[in-house]
């Protein structure tokens, strides 16, 4: 059993080097980028992504109560997120790909932005980021451990507040349209928030 768990985890970990792939190879095709947020903040929610990241993918965390295992890690268990991670990085993907040239690893508005509403921006505002976090869920629910879901909630938070300064821009650049669209569409999760 033990060894059809490691395959599983193994596994997982095609999906995420597969979005790191199309991340480095659509960088390489953005428009350009006519406003952009400073670097600070930039810096703040990247250092809490990495923070929740480590917690997540790291084998220990060096803090003795993070370190616990909530549960012991089945077959089942292993499959599920498994699933969570494909289906995560899947819809991250997709949602990557319907923003093209917008995309960028910052917060920035590009030379003739537009307002994507198609694809997964119909579901969520965020989906790169709701894919992302659904993907993690996954990893964490492999691993079973309490600084693995602590990492989630970490990467969440840094989510969140790039969130923020991702729908100041949309409100300048498009206005009552983003409204309108912020209006209807959850940010991170359909029907819920």
């Amino acid at each position: 059993m033990n060894q059809m768990i490691e395959r599983l985890l193994q596994a997982a970990v095609v999906p995420w080097i597969a979005l790191i792939v199309v991340w480095v190879v659509g960088a390489l095709r953005t428009k350009r980028t006519i406003q952009s947020q400073s670097s600070a903040s930039q810096l703040l929610y990247t250092a809490i992504l990495i923070a929740g990241v480590y917690l997540i993918f790291a084998k220990q965390s060096g803090i003795p109560w993070l370190d616990h295992q909530l549960y012991p890690v089945t077959v089942p268990i292993a499959l599920v997120g498994l699933f969570a991670v494909l289906m995560g990085v899947a819809f991250s993907v997709w949602a990557r790909l319907m923003l093209g040239g917008n995309w960028s690893n910052r917060v920035t508005v590009k030379e003739n932005h537009t307002l994507v509403r198609t694809g997964p921006y119909r579901i969520v505002r965020h989906p790169i980021y709701s894919g992302i976090l659904l993907g993690m869920l996954g990893s964490a629910l492999q691993r079973g451990g309490i600084r693995c879901f602590v990492g989630v909630l970490i990467c969440g938070f840094s989510f969140w507040l790039k969130t923020r300064a991702e729908e100041r821009f949309m409100v300048q650049s498009f206005g009552e349209q983003y409204l309108q669209y912020r209006h209807r569409v959850k940010a991170l999760a359909p029907f819920i928030f």
